[in-house]
């Protein structure tokens, strides 16, 4: 068990590699994480940090053993899936990261998240009735969705759809 100065420490290091990645330096944020004591580089905290520097780089291969860890040990959280999906999307293609998001919405079938995103991959490949019915599903349980989807690049071919939806409610 970490003593209470190694979890200061641990704390420490995390604010340190915070900064970092606020700064845009991501090189430094990174050997900041690879400082903390191997007792505790396995905390879920460390991983999302790790997580976060390594998108915010654009850095998605680098990205996805760290995105696939979390989703595996903390799978009750929908995040964790959410950012899997969004690194394998940018590593290895939308369907890919589609998969992901179809296992995740059985088991998360009130995240608005992951109908928005399943609406966009869908959009994407060109099956507009599909993104539809998923977007439509997001605005219904989270009309931030809706303002988002305006301006939303995935949803390009669907823009006229959309401002015509945003005056209707769904």
């Amino acid at each position: 068990m970490p003593s209470e100065r190694d979890q200061i420490l641990f704390k420490k290091s995390l604010t340190y590699a915070n900064g970092y990645r606020e700064l845009g330096m991501f090189d430094e944020a990174l050997a900041e994480l690879e400082n903390i004591d191997e007792m505790l580089s396995c905390k879920n905290e460390l991983l999302k940090m790790r997580l976060a520097i390594l998108m915010e780089a654009q850095r998605w291969q680098e990205a996805l053993p760290t995105a696939h860890r979390l989703a595996a040990k903390e799978s009750s959280d929908p995040g964790n899936v959410v950012n899997l999906a969004y690194v394998t999307r940018r590593s290895s293609g939308i369907e890919s990261a589609k998969t992901i998001l179809e296992k995740a919405v059985k088991l998360f079938p009130e995240e608005a998240i992951i109908h928005y995103n399943l609406g966009c991959y869908a959009c994407c490949t060109g099956d507009t009735e599909t993104a539809m019915k998923y977007l439509i599903r997001s605005f219904r349980l989270d009309p931030e969705y809706l303002e988002m989807s305006q301006k939303d690049e995935d949803l390009k071919s669907i823009r006229e759809w959309l401002k015509l939806n945003k005056s209707k409610s769904l």
